[in-house]
């Protein structure tokens, strides 16, 4: 009778095991799907076609200059959708005012860092 008794309680822990180790990874599928959620992917042309028009207002854009400019964001906004870390998103930042400095001539830069918050929109 206590061997019955003894493989009755193995049983037991057998299945609160598995019912532990079920509910963990459906709790980690649950947590990972969520985080995955959040992040939102944005359409790289509109998003780079509103840069270029915010930038338009400011500074006159000739020749080339707009389809490279254009280029440019539509580059940016690419890597943004490949959800980067606080510090790639930085660095980003960096790059992408380094070659509009390089672009644009000094009076237009000028310009776009007198209109307020346009060269953070324009970088970030």
């Amino acid at each position: 009778m206590k061997i019955f008794f003894i493989f009755d309680e193995t049983i037991k822990q057998i299945t609160m095991k598995n019912l532990l180790g079920a509910l963990v990874l459906f709790l980690a599928f649950t947590v990972n799907a969520s985080a995955q959620e959040t992040f939102k992917k944005v359409d790289e042309k509109v998003e780079a076609k509103s840069n270029l028009a915010a930038l338009t207002e400011v500074v006159a854009i000739q020749g080339t200059l707009g389809e490279d400019l254009f280029r440019l964001f539509e580059y940016k906004y690419r890597n943004l959708n490949e959800n980067l870390s606080a510090e790639r998103k930085v660095e980003l930042a960096k790059i992408i005012e380094l070659k509009l400095r390089a672009t644009l001539t000094a009076e237009q830069m000028q310009s776009i860092e007198n209109k307020q918050g346009l060269l953070k929109k324009l970088t970030n």
